[in-house]
């Protein structure tokens, strides 16, 4: 029986997802602090406030959809909307692990724990109104990662270069909208009913999308490695040689993605061995370029 508790708030807290923190992680490892360190003690603080604050807001959106999550086929299995944890339970949960959380952060920092709590209102703004808008949706998701990476550069107290922001910007875009074209795959012809904001789009509007983004984000990338800024702070020209992995990478979820195989990002690509395999050479040649 305590088994099947622990479970269920393990699902309901979404810690598969603590994954997308991981970007508050990245001033420090692209940038100038990178090393064993306090700097790196800082930083996996701040991945864990927002993994804190991260799972607040799966409850409290979980509290929020939960009429439509009832009406989705793999959603209604939630703890919350198939009633293994009460409303009241997730809602005193929520409220705690974000109190705590940005508590923790005004000891930390408090230029990071005001960007964690623009992260929650960001969120707040997206379960009442923004997931129901065309692209508004995903560009606010989008602007959750941006603000993780700023919340990563005040906790190390360097400055976030304007390219990173844009590859970060970008990427997350790419992401959101795959997210979005993996949901339509799933749902089909009840997708609108499930996401009102589905109502809106089409597969073929979210293929062309997808490939907008996907583009605009290689070039992006390509334009960040060749920065002045860039080539300052890493102290070498040659990440542009790192281009081939994130290529790779980026046309590999693609193509997974209009496949429909994977239920959301975050399962695709834990699972796909292309995809990981892509992201662990990006990161070896990225060290051996720049260290």
């Amino acid at each position: 029986m305590n088994g099947k508790i622990i479970k269920n708030w393990i699902d309901a807290l979404r810690i598969k997802h603590w994954i997308k923190n991981f970007f508050v992680f990245a001033p420090f490892l692209v940038g100038p602090k990178f090393g064993f360190n306090e700097y790196l003690i800082y930083s996996v603080e701040g991945v864990l406030l927002f993994c804190l604050m991260s799972s607040a807001v799966y409850l409290f959106n979980d509290i929020v959809d939960i009429k439509h999550d009832r009406e989705h086929p793999k959603k209604s299995l939630r703890p919350i909307a198939s009633r293994h944890i009460s409303v009241r339970a997730a809602g005193t949960a929520s409220v705690v692990l974000a109190i705590s959380s940005i508590a923790a952060a005004f000891y930390l920092d408090y230029r990071f724990a005001l960007l964690l709590i623009a992260y929650a209102a960001n969120n707040i703004l997206y379960s009442f109104y923004l997931k129901k808008k065309t692209v508004l949706d995903v560009m606010s998701i989008s602007i959750g990662f941006v603000i993780r990476v700023y919340a990563g550069g005040f906790i190390i107290g360097i400055e976030i270069t304007k390219w990173l922001v844009a590859c970060v910007f970008t990427l997350s875009l790419f992401l959101g909208f795959g997210k979005r074209r993996l949901e339509f795959e799933a749902l089909k012809e009840s997708a609108a009913r499930v996401r009102e904001v589905m109502e809106s789009y089409t597969i073929q509007k979210l293929n062309i999308l997808l490939g907008i983004s996907a583009s605009i984000t290689i070039v992006t990338y390509m334009l960040y490695t060749m920065a002045p800024e860039t080539r300052e702070l890493q102290g070498t020209d040659k990440l542009i040689f790192t281009t081939p992995f994130v290529v790779y990478g980026i046309y590999r979820y693609l193509l997974k993605v209009q496949e429909g195989r994977h239920s959301g990002p975050v399962e695709l690509m834990l699972k796909d061995k292309g995809f990981l395999l892509a992201g662990v050479l990006w990161i070896i040649a990225f060290m051996l370029l720049t260290r």
